[in-house]
């Protein structure tokens, strides 16, 4: 039931952010994008300093007290503060380097909202601790909500690249409000603890900044060399292909940490976690992934208009390589919730200088179709050193897993040869844009739609339909059924 709210808060408020994305490109320009993917870029990596992992060292903790909670709110704030000063400090010069004086407004406003999410009360880390997943899913909500709402509304009226500001600092604010009013606890600023927590958040945080070097080293590398609008295509191309991976995965991901962290000390049950996760994820995210791959010309001429259409090859590639996201997702989590985040510190580290190797010499030879293979070779390295942690970890084997994924394998696999039969495989629109772009993207889906669940039926039927994703699948549908037909009245 956790990961059923957690699901259905991402996709809510992703629903939000891609409703109000496809709102957005008819009103701005992918400069106006790719400015503040520029900004938010470095913002974000200088806020990882502030994401030290308090609140995942007291999911995991099985005792906690006000001091630890004090201690995590303390650090919070202070790295928060320290963060938002180094913003201000950089804030000139990234504008003379991208030679654009813009980006130092921007990021001296956007300063303001890292220091906002530093003040949320750590009380709401009972949320995750609790299991009570709807109250995250209330906050994220109507916080997005408000965001997307004020970044449209100002869009509408000035055109202008603030109002994506504008939507940021008031999401910020409204989460703030909501931290305190959905949580009773009222934290002080302290220190005290810190030995308790920083022996896991220290591997936490570094792994966060390392992240953020990997994920924002696209908008710097191509900003510099291909320009600003560049970077807004790659970054709404990037945003589609790896819909899959932010929709499902990572909210699965997050209920995962918390589940593997309550069973840490029983490795058949994490190992039966760890497997039926990666299978119920595979499910769902490698036809969704494969068939934004394969419609992604109709789908972007369509959703977001002909200028966007450099975006295709981006979304083409990435989508691919979403679809492994659930194992390294499930990875990841199990290995820090089990206490051992320097493993995957080490691996973020490889992955990334790989990433960053490959973005240097493939950008200037290929443009955006070469950073997106940059992004599928960091990909690559991340499943398979994971992977190699991970199963002996859990005494599960690689044959082990891949059975338990041989029929979306199976289905995902007659889907894209039936579509390339009919040609609608990797090939352009039948029409030029707008509604017969639109016709063609979702005949297409429906076509795949379609032969995806029918084979995986069949599949599942024919081995004499065992425990797995078909089941809980049904098993879900059946509870909502029920609780439909229980409300309504006789």
């Amino acid at each position: 039931m956790g990961a059923g709210w957690i699901i259905a808060w991402r996709v809510a408020t992703r629903n939000i952010g891609l409703v109000s994305t496809l709102i957005l490109v008819r009103l701005l320009d992918p400069s106006d994008f790719g400015l503040i993917a520029l900004a938010t870029g470095f913002i974000t990596s200088i806020d990882a300093l502030s994401a030290i992992g308090a609140q995942d060292a007291l999911v995991r903790s099985p005792k906690v007290d006000r001091e630890l909670y004090d201690t995590g709110f303390g650090l919070t704030v202070l790295r928060g503060a320290v963060t938002a000063l180094l913003v201000v400090a950089i804030a000139w010069p990234v504008g003379w380097f991208f030679s654009d004086m813009r980006l130092t407004v921007v990021m001296l406003a956007l300063a303001a909202g890292t220091l906002i999410t530093a003040f949320e009360n750590i009380g709401i880390v009972d949320f995750r601790r609790d299991l009570t997943f709807h109250k995250e899913f209330q906050m994220q909500v109507w916080s997005r909500v408000t965001g997307a709402m004020t970044t449209i509304v100002i869009a509408a009226i000035w055109q202008s690249y603030w109002s994506l500001v504008a939507g940021v600092l008031v999401y910020r604010t409204v989460r703030l409000v909501q931290s305190y009013t959905m949580s009773a606890y009222r934290p002080k600023f302290s220190l005290a603890g810190w030995r308790r927590i920083i022996g896991f958040s220290l591997w936490t945080w570094a792994q966060t900044l390392v992240y953020q070097v990997r994920d924002r080293s696209d908008s710097i590398v191509i900003g510099r060399l291909l320009g600003a609008e560049k970077v807004g295509e790659f970054t709404v191309g990037m945003e589609l292909g790896l819909l899959p991976s932010t929709e499902l995965v990572e909210p699965l991901g997050r209920a995962l940490f918390s589940g593997f962290a309550s069973l840490q000390h029983s490795a058949a049950a994490l190992a039966n976690m760890f497997v039926g996760a990666v299978a119920v994820g595979l499910t769902l995210v490698l036809p969704a992934g494969v068939g934004i791959s394969m419609i992604a010309d109709p789908m972007v001429r369509f959703a977001l208009g002909e200028k966007w259409v450099a975006a295709v090859p981006v979304v083409q590639i990435l989508a691919l390589g979403g679809v492994t996201s659930i194992m390294t997702q499930a990875c990841a989590n199990l290995l820090n919730a089990v206490g051992r985040p320097s493993v995957t510190f080490y691996v973020v580290v490889t992955s990334t200088s790989a990433k960053l190797a490959a973005l240097v010499v493939l950008t200037p030879l290929y443009g955006l179709t070469g950073a997106a293979v940059a992004q599928l070779a960091a990909i690559f390295v991340d499943i398979v050193l994971l992977l190699a942690m991970t199963l002996p970890s859990v005494g599960v084997g690689i044959l082990s897993l891949l059975s338990r994924t041989l029929r979306p394998a199976l289905a995902t696999t007659v889907m894209v040869a039936l579509l390339w039969w009919f040609g609608m495989a990797w090939t352009p629109s039948v029409g030029a844009g707008g509604w017969d772009a639109g016709m063609d993207a979702i005949g297409r889906s429906a076509i795949g739609a379609v032969t995806y669940g029918v084979t995986l039926a069949v599949l599942w039927v024919a081995v004499g339909r065992p425990d797995g994703a078909e089941r809980f699948a049904l098993s879900l549908c059946g509870t909502i059924v029920r609780r439909v037909f229980a409300r309504t009245p006789a």
